[in-house]
């Protein structure tokens, strides 16, 4: 019986540890990714039908949900047929910027449209087919597939300049993709299914450990002292052989895109979406002995789309104006925020009515351009909503424990405290931002482990107090008390951590 509450209580020992390791993890944005995506033999993936996920970072909080047609979008059937004879139907292909895997669908451009333009009574429905990853190949793949069902009246293309590398690779981080050549011909090859998921990513330390360790990585490329990710290369303005084989062939995947909407008697759309440093460039080339240029792969999309006579939208001078008022990018992802949505969704709103790409406003209606929900002002911040709602608590709490001092200095003390936490907190949040993903998460494991190796240094002899403390009781078989006593050893040395470090002990009361 004894060696069975032993084995218990190494046992709960081991739970609890690897409970603490597991919330630590997700606190640092190591949650277990979910994904909305399944295996497609034609396309490489698609949306998974009728299926709901989250996405949840530090600069987001977003509800991606499917139809029953595999689209972000509100198709009650599988079939892609249009409404009716009397409904103009655009078709917006592309991939994360368009399914808006960054904000959710009240601030997406591509519902701001069809709101706005539902509003005018213009008639025009907008089927949202991107999806997250794709590059152009798989784009011209979904319309060469399900462009007749969908009978489009206007298709526009959405491109993003890391599409122009992916176009001439058979696979994107692993996973095998459609092939076109450089004359934009099918590749004819099956596709590899991958690898179910592990079950060990489900948790945060297996996310952790695939993230890290086992996740397939992008290569970088270099030019002289500049290094790049393989799939921005075609911002320098001498790319390597691969390069420029990858923009032939996303030349050639344009002219193949306007002649298959040819086909289907729709008209064809190209808009490049630019990227953060092109909005921010204010030259054509940057400062790098003219080795890069941040807007050469817009233009190369530009320039396609001008050879194989399709509409060309250009974006850029409108999101380059709603950046004087407001972020149009999140800081540390790529993506366009809400924000950036409204602007690129003006300037489709201009650019397709200006062109009579679209039914004219009906003419009992008035026009309404596309809104967002920050399109008017930015939010308050959430960390000032939880500094001033700490202070409050925190200081009723103060003045009641300690009638004898005034209130005004016991709320004084405590929002001086709470400023130095935060201001730690948010000045270590906006060095980790400016890092890459990975060299983030690396820097704050760091930080931690840090953190960590002090509060073990300040412990000193205790640790071996400690350690025979929870080997006594293992030992002993007492196992229903090994979580009170890893709560009372950790409350216990964060006490004694504070009262000998005046540095760290604000931080420790506050946590308290």
């Amino acid at each position: 019986m004894k060696a069975l509450n032993v084995l218990l209580a190494l046992l709960v020992s081991a739970a609890i540890g690897l409970g603490v390791v597991e919330v630590g993890l997700r606190a640092l944005g190591f949650t277990p990714t979910e994904v909305n995506t399944e295996f497609d033999p034609d396309l490489g993936w698609r949306k998974t039908p009728g299926k709901t996920i989250e996405r949840s970072t530090g600069e987001y909080d977003v509800t991606l949900t499917t139809d029953a047609a595999g689209l972000r979008d509100d198709y009650d059937a599988a079939t892609l047929a249009p409404a009716g004879d009397d409904t103009f139907r655009a078709v917006f292909l592309g991939d994360s910027f368009v399914v808006g895997y960054t904000v959710d669908r009240e601030d997406l451009f591509v519902d701001q449209l069809e709101r706005a333009w539902s509003a005018e009574g213009r008639g025009v429905e907008v089927m949202n087919a991107g999806t997250q990853g794709y590059s152009s190949d798989q784009s011209l793949r979904w319309l060469e597939l399900n462009g007749a069902a969908a009978a489009p009246d206007l298709v526009v293309y959405f491109a993003y300049e890391n599409d122009i590398w992916w176009n001439g690779s058979p696979e994107y981080l692993g996973q095998d993709k459609p092939l076109y050549d450089d004359r934009g011909a099918l590749v004819e090859r099956p596709l590899a299914e991958p690898a179910p998921r592990s079950w060990f990513r489900s948790f945060a330390m297996g996310e952790a450990w695939y993230r890290l360790v086992s996740a397939p990585r992008i290569p970088t490329v270099t030019s002289g002292d500049i290094t790049l990710p393989v799939e921005m290369s075609s911002r320098l303005v001498a790319p390597p052989a691969a390069t420029l084989h990858a923009e032939q062939t996303t030349r050639a995947l344009i002219g193949r895109m306007a002649a298959e909407c040819e086909r289907l008697g729709s008209r064809f759309a190209v808009c490049p979406i630019p990227s953060k440093a092109q909005v921010a460039s204010t030259s054509a080339t940057t400062e790098a002995g003219a080795r890069i240029d941040p807007s050469r792969p817009q233009r190369i999309f530009i320039e396609a789309a001008g050879e194989a006579g399709a509409m060309v939208i250009d974006p850029t001078v409108s999101i380059r104006s709603f950046a004087a008022e407001a972020e149009p990018y999140y800081r540390r992802d790529f993506h366009l925020n809400p924000s950036g949505n409204v602007a690129l969704a003006t300037a489709l709103y201009g650019a397709l009515g200006g062109a009579d790409a679209i039914p004219p406003v009906a003419a009992d209606a008035t026009p309404a351009l596309p809104v967002g929900r920050e399109a008017s002002g930015g939010a308050v911040p959430r960390w000032l909503l939880w500094y001033l709602g700490l202070t409050t608590a925190l200081g009723l709490l103060y003045t009641r424990t300690y009638p004898q001092e005034s209130a005004l200095t016991g709320f004084g003390s405590v929002a001086a405290l709470l400023a130095v936490v935060f201001g730690t907190a948010l000045g270590v949040t906006s060095l980790v931002a400016a890092l890459p993903p990975q060299a983030s998460q690396l820097t704050v494991l760091g930080l931690l482990l840090t953190i960590l190796t002090f509060v073990l240094y300040k412990l000193g002899d205790r640790v071996g107090t400690i350690a025979e403390l929870l080997r006594s009781f293992t030992l002993r078989g007492h196992w229903y008390l090994m979580p009170l006593l890893s709560v009372l050893l950790s409350v216990g040395s964060l006490l004694v951590v504070a009262a000998s470090s005046p540095l760290v002990a604000p931080f420790i009361y506050t946590l308290f």
